[in-house]
């Protein structure tokens, strides 16, 4: 609430050059809270949106819409003191949500309205790991979708392939 946002309280968690921003809904009635508490429903604590950052969002989202994805939000600008970032959301698999980010014009910690705290309890309690980079992230697919997915980054996104895995050598017991 100290940002004056009534639907939702958003954490971000930075160390290195990784973020993480854990959002909350307080009021499953506002258009922001009734989409994420429904996705808590279905799958609780849960990856929603993965953020990217990027040198020219509207260019990046103008390709991808192009190509066929299916758009979320259109490019938008949010400012602050410190300046603006644009940003735009696409659809992928599943509930799963991109966001493209431009912070090219942008000098604050995070994105416009977040604060930073320069002193955290925990901080005291636990050794601090340090996280470089992200090298991969794990999408969960029906047996068989997999392929189907890397087929849409290739072609929306220009994701390429640099190592593969299908499900004779990735699987759990729930296949």
């Amino acid at each position: 609430m100290e940002n004056g946002c009534r639907d939702r309280c958003t954490q971000v968690v930075k160390n290195e050059s990784v973020c993480f921003a854990l959002v909350c809904p307080y009021n499953s009635d506002s258009e922001f809270g009734k989409e994420h508490s429904e996705h808590l429903a279905k799958h609780g604590d849960a990856v929603k949106d993965i953020a990217f950052s990027v040198e020219d969002c509207e260019k990046t989202f103008n390709v991808a819409k192009a190509r066929g994805t299916k758009v979320i939000r259109e490019p938008y600008r949010l400012e602050d003191k410190d300046g603006h970032v644009i940003m735009a959301t696409i659809q992928t698999y599943g509930d799963t949500t991109h966001t493209f980010v431009e912070r090219t014009n942008y000098r604050g910690v995070f994105l416009p309205g977040f604060n930073k705290i320069t002193e955290d309890p925990i901080n005291l309690l636990i050794d601090q790991p340090k996280f470089g980079f992200i090298d991969h992230i794990v999408g969960n697919h029906a047996l068989g979708d997999m392929e189907l997915t890397v087929q849409w980054y290739e072609k929306m996104l220009d994701f390429h392939r640099f190592w593969s895995a299908d499900d004779s050598i990735i699987h759990t017991d729930y296949r």
